[in-house]
């Protein structure tokens, strides 16, 4: 009985949820203006269960725009990095703040950043986040994920599922996995606790989920994945091998803002980030509430054409690490040495520090130079002060 009240209150809600697609940027001036009363209505306690708790503020204690705004957001289909956005959406959040928002879904950050004039904010991975911060004007003004599930499999019955710590196995292995992302830098890191580098293998270059197509056809030897597809990776029976929270070795992952979005509709983007941090700190409240997100989280994938179930959106979902309100503030104003000391100019933001953590690796691998690392540091890429903002807007 609960599954179906919860059901027909997430219908009921998707009414109002904005198809993932492209759409001509609406956003108006926000409006200073006391807080107004929301026009939010009660739920029934049996249908609040996992959502929201009967005759709560859905504004989360925000300030309602006096015109209604429009949020236009690239999002990560498959990767608990944007699902907040989703779920407060879901809620009646946005809706009570006066906002609309607009989903333009993605499965990879670098594509994500060269479609830039279809959105105004971005979540990606680290991937993508290097792409925007050495291709584009983006202001990086969030980390929403430290994604301990990128993760390497073999075939149950090789040698190197065997043996995974032997080097001498992993000399020439065809290893499948997207280039340029994460994974690959996973895949890195273990080899190098081997003594190996990625020139010692054979790279496969393919998407996340490709990647999994492929080798459940025969490709490769080897296979680098993440969030759900990882998780049907592991259902398949191939062995995980190692992965990031296990390499210790959580990868950041980030919301962009425009440049005109910094400019002429910051308030929206400061509310924006509270909202993703509020619906994170939601989904921790209780089981009942990751349940419905993991529930919306599926919901979307089907929607999408990702391929996932039940268990694997829930499993999804435990795996997520989204910073809480408090933990981000602290995350772009806290500052300590550079750890690497390149950087001598400054104290770094924690934020740039976890950053430069993956960062550092594609300099490694030369796709991009400490020239580069210095220039984003310099003009503070990472920016503080939509973080500044909230905790002063938040009174903390």
């Amino acid at each position: 009985m609960k599954k179906l009240l919860a059901l027909l209150l997430t219908l009921t809600m998707s009414v109002s949820l904005a198809a993932c697609g492209g759409g001509e940027n609406q956003t108006e001036e926000p409006a200073s203006s006391a807080p107004a009363q929301s026009d939010s209505e009660d739920v029934s306690d049996d249908a609040a269960e996992g959502t929201v708790s009967a005759g709560e503020d859905l504004t989360w204690g925000l300030t309602p725009f006096e015109e209604r705004q429009t949020l236009r957001l690239g999002f990560f289909t498959g990767s608990p990095l944007s699902y907040p956005f989703l779920f407060a959406d879901n809620l009646g959040v946005f809706d009570a703040l006066n906002i609309d928002v607009e989903y333009t879904c993605f499965t990879g950050g670098p594509a994500m950043m060269e479609a830039n004039a279809e959105w105004d904010m971005a979540s990606c991975g680290l991937g993508g986040l290097a792409n925007g911060l050495y291709g584009y004007d983006f202001s990086l003004v969030d980390l929403t994920d430290y994604e301990e599930n990128l993760a390497i499999f073999a075939r149950a019955d090789s040698e190197i599922a065997k043996d995974p710590d032997n080097p001498e196995l992993w000399k020439g292995a065809a290893c499948v996995y997207p280039a340029g992302t994460t994974a690959q830098a996973v895949l890195a890191k273990y080899l190098n606790n081997m003594g190996l580098t990625l020139a010692d293998v054979e790279s496969i270059n393919m998407d996340n989920a490709n990647a999994l197509t492929g080798f459940n056809g025969g490709t490769g030897d080897v296979l680098g994945c993440w969030n759900a597809i990882a998780l049907s990776a592991e259902d398949a029976g191939y062995v995980r091998i190692s992965d990031s929270g296990q390499l210790n070795i959580g990868m950041p992952c980030g919301t962009f803002a425009t440049k005109d979005m910094m400019e002429n509709h910051f308030d929206l983007v400061v509310t924006a980030c509270i909202v993703f941090h509020k619906a994170a700190e939601w989904c921790y409240e209780s089981d009942a509430n990751m349940e419905q997100a993991a529930t919306w989280y599926l919901d979307h994938c089907d929607e999408e054409g990702f391929l996932c179930d039940e268990s694997i959106a829930k499993r999804t979902m435990d795996w997520y690490r989204g910073p809480s309100v408090d933990e981000w503030i602290e995350l772009y104003t806290k500052t300590s040495p550079d750890d690497a000391g390149l950087y001598t100019s400054r104290e770094l933001l924690q934020a740039e520090k976890d950053i430069l953590v993956g960062l550092d690796f594609f300099i490694s691998e030369g796709k991009y130079t400490n020239e580069d690392r210095t220039r984003y540091l310099d003009d503070q890429r990472i920016d503080p002060s939509v973080a500044q903002a909230a905790k002063e807007l938040l009174g903390k």
